[in-house]
């Protein structure tokens, strides 16, 4: 059974982090995105194990599914420190939340 956290976090110029988020991973990963709907999937782990990244005005909100809690705790790290490294003037929070 797989585990789903979610985190918001306020950003600056979310759309500009997903894209460049997207862009980075485009050669390892399968993305799926949607500039219109803010919408990106990135299936770290396939299809069903991946991360929903939703741009929500100035937040980004990200919805990870893993298979087990290691590879949660795993790729909430990459995912910050990914998204910190590409915010510019910012410090980014991210308060992970079951579900």
């Amino acid at each position: 059974m797989s585990i789903t956290t979610t985190a918001t976090t306020p950003s600056n110029d979310a759309q500009r982090l997903l894209r460049t988020l997207c862009n980075h991973w485009r050669h390892k990963f399968e993305i799926t995105r949607d500039d219109e709907e803010g919408h990106a999937f990135i299936p770290f782990q396939g299809e069903d194990n991946g991360a929903d990244f939703f741009v929500e005005d100035n937040t980004l909100r990200i919805v990870l599914t893993q298979p087990d809690a290691e590879a949660v705790e795993r790729y909430q790290t990459v995912i910050e420190n990914h998204l910190n490294r590409f915010a510019r003037d910012e410090t980014l929070v991210f308060e992970w939340q079951p579900g």
